[in-house]
């Protein structure tokens, strides 16, 4: 009987892990096919742009100014990285109205067989319901 239950949650882990797998590969595969293509539209704007300034400014300058314009470009590009730009985090979720709306669910259950426990609890989760919302006005 256990080893069924085993077999049949391995089972069920391992098609979720092929679903997600499939899910993640197909588009990544598209992606590096993509990234190739763009690559080479690159390499042959920059052998389009050497030739034509070859034929204005001879092939030393060409090559000069093609070498120019890529760095610049990969400069651009690292900027984000060099930079390390980040939104600003949105601001925290206070969690202690969850504790406290759990206290006070609590608190009732208690109130009959241990009372000064039950008055504590409720106690604490009025205190910090008054906390949260008083931080939620400044």
């Amino acid at each position: 009987m256990r080893n069924d239950i085993v077999g049949l949650a391995q089972q069920y882990a391992q098609e979720k892990a092929q679903t997600a797998a499939k899910r993640i590969a197909i588009p990544a595969a598209f992606g590096v096919v993509a990234g190739v293509f763009f690559l080479v539209v690159v390499i042959a704007l920059f052998a389009a742009l050497f030739y034509w300034l070859t034929s204005l400014y001879g092939p030393i300058t060409a090559a000069l100014v093609v070498a120019a314009v890529a760095l610049v470009l990969g400069l651009i590009a690292l900027l984000p990285v060099v930079v390390r730009w980040r939104p600003a985090p949105p601001p925290s979720a206070p969690n202690p109205p969850q504790f406290a709306s759990l206290l006070a669910q609590t608190a009732p259950a208690l109130a009959l067989k241990r009372p000064l426990l039950s008055a504590f609890l409720l106690a604490v989760a009025l205190g910090m319901m008054a906390r949260s919302s008083s931080a939620a006005k400044k």
